[in-house]
């Protein structure tokens, strides 16, 4: 809600709802995720590397 006015911003506010997080826990947030990202890419990377190795070898007649 940081592009609706203040005055406005109460009235669309779902009764219950926790309250809307700073700008600072919403860039840590959003560096963590990166970060996760990020993490899973490069394990999906190492993944790929060793079943394309695992592949190499067996069609070279090689057992790893």
């Amino acid at each position: 809600m940081q592009n609706v006015h203040p005055t406005v911003q109460p009235l669309l506010r779902i009764p219950g709802a926790p309250p809307p997080i700073s700008p600072d826990e919403f860039e840590a947030l959003r560096v963590r995720a990166d970060l996760e990202y990020l993490q899973h890419r490069e394990a999906s990377r190492v993944h790929r590397a060793a079943q394309d190795e695992v592949q190499h070898n067996a069609h070279m007649g090689m057992w790893s």
